[in-house]
């Protein structure tokens, strides 16, 4: 089903179906867009409590026990480094988020749209009511509405499925678990049990333990309402110190607060939450009223699928899956969930107070690490007392220099530590997260295998301007290059006379390989674009070529929208079934004719220049993508300029352009690393003995290497170190004489490795 924005003869409101394609009709305004607000309006409505009716604790109410006393596994340090704790402050999210706005005027005739965004960007002043409008204005410091998502956005979460008992983990044996998760699935009944819908019915039925939508426990239809993403979280109202949740039974019993025992927070559904999200807007003039209650969010208008991903991989399977690559060389053997590699355990303590936990059943740490290094990095530059404080950072994101477009930046002071921590943290991640193995290498072409080590697609999350590449190296004997294939130019600026960038050249991706870019591209019908930026007007998928987790069961990802798509047709055979088993993605690379040797590097950019200047372009007012007068009947497009509603936001679109030129350019960052084995080798036997001899090349080091057996124990090396200099490397092996029979191998690195 496509979108399509048009006029209507007839001035019915709303949409209709039309020979297949859905109408967005135009309607005669005398008027601007008026404000709806969010409680009120049926497009953005979605299950959960509700904004206005609840009240979290903010981290104060943490930190005097959670904090200050191991930085390495206490839980208020490692999440002030994390983009959870930065995710209101986020400047490249907030900047989308703008866009998006300006979109939702366009389309709908309000900006709620925002409310996807926000909702889960600041869980406390969503929950607060403090969200709407959603441009964040009323937003308050002192109520904790910038501390992202903090210790009771999570903690206070409850499953809205009691009455399924957590089917994805092993059912409880121990008579007192088995007591304490009933009192948990009480206490939840007794919350859910007042939800109701839009239109006052009854959201629970507590006859079932489950949603009026779900329908009969065995049922497990996408199209009904089985499963909570997109933002959808139910909590507890009030602003009590105890009720939180937690994934343990054994909480001290000195501890300063309640807690429940909740399995939910053992699984990967608690993260499903925020991690699989979905646009509530279309799917309710597009299927209908009501569908953003009565089906699951993964069922609809796609906006990002990492839970999705993960539910179709071995990883999601009882018990989970073994877990290898570097992953497994951090101490991370086997995953059954998002927590295990998000939240690694270690030997540590809850609490100032706590007992000492250790091995198996060690503390959670709290470090909720991603692949976002870039903004961990410029968010710990805004720490006045760090030694990394950057002036310009914050001249660009205090208001001073933008006074449309600023952050809070009192939670960062005194973090700047967290946040490097963090920033490593992601690195780590990254430098974790595949490997690129050379499974053949003949004269003319090269196969190499890009394995995802990740519970979910490599690359996963928002998909606009976030991609991850492979770039190949062809060189000649002498080291030089003789092709590339995707290469990056590197960005170069200039710097005007108070210090601020001024771009100059470079920041792109010649992208010689499209098949070797993994990214979503997003197409709209809405817009008429093919490939689009506009994520809330996004209708479909034109591209999403990134690699499957070990496991993916593909039959399922149709329903679920993870299908892979090339060319913005469906294509689940792009990956075989070798390789969806796997987990990885198997490529051929021709060489040109004069290649000695290849370099493989996989590259992450968390986002592109393309996208920067997107976001800049969309909020001055330039851009190019979107009609006027509006499908809302607004006469112009862009108004983010001249609205007030924008006027703690129109400066974005300078802002997140400075930010981006000043910090690099977000510079991709390499993942992983492949290079060519030596070619050309020849074994030379002579009255001299036995020889081995191949072309060297400049800033490579060989070592050859011996076996009489295959045993890998056996390998010994065959003289020293050899660096490569542009011709032929002879080593004699002066101990052949003394086997039967020998094989040989050729070991190279990098020079520095």
């Amino acid at each position: 089903m496509k979108i399509k924005a048009n006029e209507s003869s007839d001035g019915v409101d709303g949409c209709r179906l039309v020979g297949g394609l859905v109408v967005l009709v135009l309607i005669p305004m005398l008027l601007g867009w008026a404000p709806l607000p969010v409680a009120n309006d049926p497009l953005v409505r979605m299950p959960g409590t509700q904004s206005g009716d609840a009240e979290l604790p903010s981290i104060s109410a943490c930190s005097s026990c959670h904090a200050g006393f191991d930085p390495v596994t206490e839980p208020m340090h490692a999440w002030q480094g994390s983009m959870m704790a930065q995710a209101t402050r986020d400047p490249l999210w907030l900047a989308c988020m703008t866009v998006a706005e300006q979109d939702s005027i366009w389309a709908v005739g309000t900006p709620n749209a925002g409310d996807l965004c926000i909702r889960c960007h600041t869980p406390q002043g969503w929950f607060g009511g403090r969200s709407d409008p959603p441009n964040g204005a009323n937003l308050s410091v002192a109520a904790g509405d910038f501390e992202g998502v903090n210790c009771a956005a999570c903690h206070r979460l409850m499953d809205p499925f009691p009455g399924l008992g957590q089917p994805e983990l092993p059912p409880e044996t121990d008579p007192v678990l088995i007591a304490e998760a009933a009192l948990t699935r009480a206490a939840d009944v007794n919350v859910l049990k007042t939800h109701t819908l839009f239109n006052g019915s009854p959201f629970f039925d507590e006859a079932t333990g489950l949603p009026v939508h779900h329908g009969p426990a065995e049922v497990a239809a996408l199209t009904a309402y089985i499963e909570a993403g997109s933002g959808q979280m139910f909590v507890e109202s009030g602003v009590q110190k105890g009720n939180f949740r937690g994934p343990r039974s054994d909480a001290d019993t000195n501890a300063k607060h309640s807690v429940y025992y909740a399995r939910f927070h053992q699984s990967q559904a608690v993260c499903r939450t925020c991690h699989d999200v979905s646009n509530p807007v279309l799917a309710n003039l597009v299927v209908g009223p009501g569908t953003s209650e009565r089906q699951s969010a993964a069922s609809y208008f796609h906006v990002e699928r990492t839970s999705s991903e993960f539910e179709l991989s071995a990883y999601a399977t009882l018990g989970g899956a073994e877990v290898e690559g570097p992953l497994r060389d951090r101490g991370i053997t086997r995953a059954s969930d998002c927590q295990d590699c998000h939240m690694p355990r270690a030997d540590g303590r809850f609490a100032k107070q706590g007992s000492l936990r250790s091995g198996a059943t060690g503390v959670a740490t709290h470090a909720l690490s991603g692949g976002n290094a870039w903004m961990t990095r410029i968010l710990a530059t805004l720490d006045a007392g760090a030694a990394v404080h950057d002036p310009i950072n914050e001249a660009i994101l205090s208001g001073s220099r933008y006074p449309g477009a600023s952050i809070e930046l009192a939670g960062v002071q005194g973090n700047g530590g967290a946040l490097l921590d963090g920033e490593g943290r992601a690195l780590g991640m990254l430098r974790s997260a595949a490997t690129v193995q050379a499974v053949s290498d003949s004269e003319r072409s090269a196969v190499l295998r890009i394995v995802n080590h990740t519970g979910h697609k490599l690359i996963s999350g928002f998909p606009e301007g976030r991609r991850m590449w492979l770039h190949v190296e062809f060189l000649a004997a002498d080291g030089s290059t003789i092709s590339e294939i995707n290469p990056y130019e590197p960005l170069v600026i200039t710097t005007d006379g108070g210090g601020f960038p001024v771009y100059q050249s470079g920041g792109d991706l010649t992208v010689t390989e499209e098949a070797l870019v993994y990214e979503t591209k997003m197409s709209s019908s809405l817009t008429g674009e093919s490939k689009t930026f506009h994520f809330v007007l996004a209708t479909d998928r034109h591209k999403d070529n990134r690699i499957p987790p070990k496991g993916f069961l593909v039959a399922g990802a149709t329903d679920r929208l993870v299908q892979p798509q090339w060319e913005g047709a469906p294509a689940t055979d792009y990956f075989s079934a070798e390789e969806y088993a796997g987990g990885y993605d198997e490529v051929v690379v021709n060489k040109p004719p004069g290649t000695v040797g290849w370099k493989a590097t996989l590259y992450y950019q968390t986002t592109s220049k393309a996208y920067i200047e997107f976001l800049r372009d969309e909020i001055n007012g330039t851009g190019a993508t979107l009609s006027s007068p509006t499908p809302s009947s607004e006469p112009e497009a862009y108004i983010a300029q001249s609205d007030p509603f924008f006027a703690t936001q129109r400066d974005w679109g300078d802002a997140i352009w400075e930010l981006w030129l000043h910090n690099g350019g977000a510079a991709p960052v390499p993942m992983t690393q492949a290079i060519s084995p030596p070619s050309g080798l020849e074994v030379l036997v002579g009255t001299g003995g036995v020889a081995l001899r191949f072309p060297g090349i400049p800033g490579r080091v060989y070592q050859v290497e011996a076996n009489e057996d295959l045993d890998p124990a056996h390998w010994r090396a065959v003289g020293e170190e050899v660096s490569g200099t542009g011709g032929l490397i002879t080593v004699p092996d002066p101990d052949a004489g003394a086997a039967d029979r020998l094989f040989y191998r050729v070991v190279c690195w990098e020079a520095g490795e």
